[in-house]
């Protein structure tokens, strides 16, 4: 008889579309953990009576109290649904068709235009788009959106290799940003930072008010001459012909533009909401024969919190806040897996694009030495008469909470500290080799609430700990944001 290994066990999850009930011919996407510690906690009462023989007459089971952690390490694109969940917010996505059934969502290749099913409408003029998992691997590639209809999107003449292998399942065509004709995108200082254009309107591109871009393309072409201009913006208002920017590269100037088919790219946007969400857990012990199946049903995110660590890879932990536990020897009916997203793990070494204050990032002389931030919903369970599990959850205020220990180079960060000072916060991560898959998260509005120089004995670097709260940020209007940017040069 072998015993169960915690290799051995498979977790999967899906979303719930009534409160602690396993839908109906689930889907569980599988789950990448370092551990998972999700449980459903008898309540019990000892009898109360008196017996003249002194012993306890009952243990009762009064409640079941299901939740628990999960840990991971980070990497792109798996822990979208945690953050979602965490925010309790709608990714708004970017256009994209992805093959789910073979030669269907996308059904033909041609030199200039891809057969869709559904959703060719969505791609607009000046899209660039990234073609990924194509038989042909010319065909894996970034193209510019000439036009597009509910059926079709199109792109320059002999842009691709006509596809004659049915297109497989995995196959992906996904905007991830724009590029203007020659001369039509320029930089401005003008009326505030910002790009504007001629031609090219970008309100039909799918922009976001608060999400951060990454200006210029991978070559001089696509670049403004002026390299300073060329990195992150965040943006904040969008009109027709103008794209303004609260944040810009250090050193932004005016660049007509000229000569230059510049390129900007952008991703997927996240913000925090109302929206609370319930999931339910399946955990297989493999081991077993006949194989256990648990169930954790209505179980919603309490807390999320995020650990980038000097020379450590990026971890993450949610606690889930849940209704009840079940267990059986028979799988849940017409229940199917997702594999989950394969993308690499992310470390603090080489993964970390920047960590910026007032969109200037934290160099010399105060080195970052780790940085964190962590959300907590302030959930509750709701108990009724009648029922031994919750009956649902009741949502609470959205706090977050984080800090940032650093070197202590200079008194910058203590007086700001000191002054109360209002500040923003942003962390970028993501791989450096590929197609340089970015997650940005941001904070626009954060005070630093606690810190001091710490100077603990001999021999040592003085370093500062600065704990922040962040807070609704005024004119954006949310406290928090994540942007998945699925290709950047």
């Amino acid at each position: 008889m072998a015993l169960q290994s915690t290799n051995r066990v498979r977790v999967g999850r899906v979303r719930e579309t009534t409160y602690g009930v396993v839908p109906t011919s689930p889907v569980f996407k599988a789950q990448r953990l370092t551990s998972n510690a999700l449980a459903g906690n008898p309540q019990t009462t000892v009898s109360n009576e008196i017996r003249s023989d002194r012993q306890v007459t009952d243990l009762i089971l009064t409640g079941v109290q299901a939740g628990g952690n999960q840990a991971g390490e980070l990497s792109f694109s798996a822990a979208d649904d945690d953050f979602e969940e965490a925010l309790q917010g709608t990714w708004l996505n970017k256009p994209s068709v992805t093959v789910l059934t073979a030669d269907t969502e996308i059904s033909d290749v041609s030199a200039t235009t891809l057969t869709v099913a559904s959703g060719g409408a969505a791609f607009k003029a000046g899209h660039i788009c990234l073609l990924s998992g194509f038989p042909t691997p010319a065909n894996n590639k970034l193209a510019r959106v000439a036009s597009a209809t509910a059926t079709s999107v199109v792109f320059p003449a002999s842009t691709f290799l006509p596809e004659t292998a049915p297109i497989p399942v995995g196959a992906v065509l996904r905007s991830v940003g724009f590029e203007g004709a020659s001369g039509d995108i320029v930089a401005t200082v003008t009326g505030g930072n910002a790009l504007t254009s001629t031609v090219l309107d970008f309100t039909t591109l799918g922009l976001n008010k608060g999400e951060w871009v990454k200006i210029g393309g991978g070559s001089a072409a696509a670049s403004f001459a002026t390299a300073a201009n060329n990195g992150w913006a965040r943006v904040s208002d969008i009109s027709a012909n103008r794209l303004s920017l609260g944040i810009v590269p250090s050193g932004w100037s005016a660049d007509t533009g000229t000569g230059k088919a510049l390129q900007v790219f952008a991703g997927d946007f996240l913000t925090n909401g109302t929206n609370l969400i319930s999931s339910a857990f399946e955990r297989q012990y493999l081991d077993h024969s006949p194989v256990t199946y648990e169930y954790l049903t209505g179980q919603c995110i309490d807390q999320l919190s995020m650990s980038v660590q000097q020379q450590a890879i990026v971890t993450y932990e949610v606690t889930w806040l849940g209704s009840n536990a079940t267990t059986a020897t028979t799988r849940a009916s017409g229940a199917s897996d997702l594999a989950a997203p394969a993308k690499q793990v992310l470390n603090a070494s080489a993964d970390v694009g920047r960590i910026a204050f007032d969109g200037s990032a934290i160099t010399g002389p105060n080195y970052v030495m780790s940085a964190n931030f962590s959300i907590n919903n302030n959930l509750r369970r709701q108990n009724a008469v009648g029922s031994i599990a919750a009956i649902g959850v009741g949502n609470g205020e959205f706090s977050v909470t984080g800090t940032l220990e650093t070197y202590f180079g200079d008194a910058s960060i203590l007086a700001k500290i000191m002054g109360n000072s209002l500040t923003s916060f942003d962390l970028r991560v993501g791989r450096t080799d590929g197609g340089k898959e970015k997650l940005a998260f941001d904070f626009p509005a954060i005070k630093l609430s606690s810190g001091s120089p710490s100077v603990s004995g001999k021999n040592a670097d003085v370093t500062i700990s600065a704990g922040f709260q962040a807070i609704m940020d005024p004119v954006l209007g949310y406290t928090m944001s994540v942007g998945r940017l699925w290709y950047t040069p």
